[in-house]
């Protein structure tokens, strides 16, 4: 499942916030098997929201999630810029009303908080858990656009809930990573192995992060695969980081399993 991710916040963009959403999306969607093909990040603009949308769409994304704009201040846009991509208007959501005056209570009538109820036309609320605003499931094209919260534990607890079913119903593929640490090889000198190991693998990804630690080099070896079935991807990875592990040791370096 091709599946692009769309982060909204001029907070973002200037640096003031680290973009944490989109790190622990791309490894759950990765996780679940589908394949985050772009990450964009966009400020609290109707036309680079709807613009970055529309993009997705044409790239045949089948899945875009964003994150961020659903809030009661002016600067929450996100629902305008998806009706501006979908070419409809934001209107009143009775059942989105109804989820935000159960987490509000009678504060929903103030204006600021009944805004969160308005919805692209035709767009589906999404109940959520753990704050009050609505996320939203809309379809452009033959892309499924699911909205979310930019607060993390609203978006963690939304995407459970909404978003990790869609992918597991569609998701063709299986993925699998292991790690290992090695002490005391350069990463040059690993990197011919590497290299080796991923052309006689050529589906197997293979990634070393290599730093300094008291002046002795250490590599942190990422191996991993994606594949029709769970064991195959499984056993060519734990084939080709024993192999590299090896050709580590055989070059003086220690190494120790850490996934």
């Amino acid at each position: 499942m091709l599946v692009e991710l769309v982060s909204i916040g001029n907070e973002l963009l200037i640096g003031r916030t680290v973009n944490t959403n989109a790190s622990w999306l791309a490894d759950r969607v990765t996780r679940l098997g589908g394949v985050v093909r772009r990450i964009v990040v966009v400020g609290d603009d109707l036309d680079e929201i709807a613009s970055a949308l529309r993009e997705a769409a044409g790239r045949r994304a089948e899945l875009v999630v964003t994150t961020g704009g659903l809030g009661p201040t002016p600067d929450d846009r996100t629902m305008e810029g998806v009706a501006r991509a979908l070419g409809v208007e934001v209107e009143l959501s009775e059942e989105a009303f109804r989820m935000l005056k159960e987490r509000v209570g009678r504060h929903v009538e103030a204006p600021h908080v009944k805004k969160m109820a308005y919805l692209p036309r035709g767009a589906r609320p999404l109940y959520n858990p753990v704050g009050a605003a609505p996320g939203v499931l809309v379809e452009l094209g033959s892309t499924i656009i699911a909205v979310l919260p930019g607060v993390p534990a609203e978006m963690k607890a939304m995407f459970e809930l909404h978003v990790e079913p869609l992918i597991k119903q569609r998701a063709r593929e299986a993925f699998y990573e292991a790690e290992a640490l090695i002490e005391g090889v350069y990463e040059a000198t690993l990197a011919p192995f590497i290299e080796e190991a991923m052309r006689s693998h050529p589906e197997v990804y293979v990634k070393s992060h290599p730093r300094l630690e008291r002046g002795r080099s250490i590599i942190q070896l990422h191996v991993a695969r994606r594949a029709a079935s769970l064991e195959e991807a499984r056993a060519e990875v734990e084939e080709v980081l024993k192999w590299l592990v090896q050709q580590a040791e055989l070059r003086g370096g220690r190494a120790q399993r850490i996934k």
